[in-house]
């Protein structure tokens, strides 16, 4: 009875093996099969035709001595691929190069009719189409000229100024490129010099600008810049200025009336600039007067004021006051 009762409830390991054994049966078997279907799913892919924009440089060559290229014919073409994917990496702008031979042409316009069959492509790569279709190529005499150089000069800080005229070395250059161009040109100019900051003579080495892409400066292609930078002088005025009295405790006296005061300075811009009317006192010293009983004394009216030796007086009214004794 006991035996029977465990009997459900027993393992038994050799049924246990018998239970896996279908699984893990054959196992090398199954994962070549696995390698197999994954093998023949890549190249299945890599088979299979895809397009591709290739984008390859145009060399022009063989261009006669003495002619330039005028316009701007495209650098580069743009050519639709067709191909097994795991042959078209190869066709990519390092390892194709489009040439066009410029070596029976004469000034003037030509054209140039771009073609697929004139590209080649790699192994069972289709060439399905070409942009530009068609190139045209202005070519002109090559020619050179000596032309000034004028500077771009910037903005100064305020309040200065630019003493004379920029000096430039050289003060010409030669240019060369197309003749239809180099007519043109009368003068070249420079990269603009930065004046920021500046406040006195300095000089800087600068590139030069040329209008044209195509006109080419020959020789060295920067010059040195001389400006001469002072700070302006300028001119203030002031009026309605009081007129302070001092030294006057033991004098009683009257003016002559309301007095219009004038007073104008010259000097640096930073200085003049800041300068107002509270830093400047015009006064009448009482210990001017003159004893000797005349009751009408004409007085010096002087006049105070900071940087005495950058700012100059240039005008001043009065100059003097009458005043009366009583």
């Amino acid at each position: 009875m006991v035996d029977w009762l465990k009997k459900p409830y027993q393992s038994d390991s050799g049924n246990t093996n018998k239970t896996k054994a279908p699984f893990f049966s054959d196992m090398g078997k199954k994962l070549l099969a696995v390698v197999i279907a994954i093998s023949l799913w890549l190249v299945a892919n890599l088979q299979h035709d895809v397009d591709k924009n290739v984008n390859i440089d145009i060399n022009y060559a063989n261009l006669p001595p003495g002619l330039v290229i005028a316009n701007n014919p495209p650098e580069k073409l743009t050519v639709r691929m067709r191909g097994p994917r795991s042959q078209l990496p190869s066709a990519n702008s390092e390892s194709m190069l489009f040439t066009i031979d410029l070596s029976n042409l004469g000034e003037g316009m030509s054209r140039f009719d771009i073609t697929t069959d004139q590209i080649i492509p790699p192994r069972d790569v289709q060439v399905t189409g070409i942009s530009p279709a068609e190139i045209e190529i202005y070519i002109d005499k090559l020619s050179d000229k000596n032309v000034k150089v004028v500077p771009s000069i910037g903005s100064l800080e305020a309040g200065y100024q630019i003493i004379g005229e920029p000096e430039v070395v050289p003060s010409e250059v030669m240019v060369r490129g197309p003749k239809s161009l180099i007519t043109k040109i009368s003068s070249i100019t420079t990269d603009p010099v930065q004046l920021k900051g500046e406040k006195a003579k300095f000089t800087i080495e600068v590139p030069l600008r040329s209008p044209y892409s195509l006109v080419k400066v020959v020789g060295n292609n920067t010059v040195r810049v001389t400006v001469d930078i002072a700070e302006r002088t300028l001119e203030k005025e002031f009026n309605n200025l009081a007129i302070n009295f001092v030294n006057f405790d033991d004098f009683d006296f009257e003016t002559d009336g309301n007095i219009v005061t004038e007073i104008s300075f010259e000097g640096p811009f930073s200085i003049i600039n800041n300068l107002s009317s509270e830093d400047i006192e015009l006064f009448v010293d009482g210990s001017d007067i003159n004893n000797n009983n005349n009751k009408t004394q004409k007085l010096k009216v002087s006049v105070d004021y900071p940087h005495k030796e950058l700012l100059k007086l240039k005008s001043q009214s009065p100059t003097t006051i009458e005043i009366k004794l009583n």
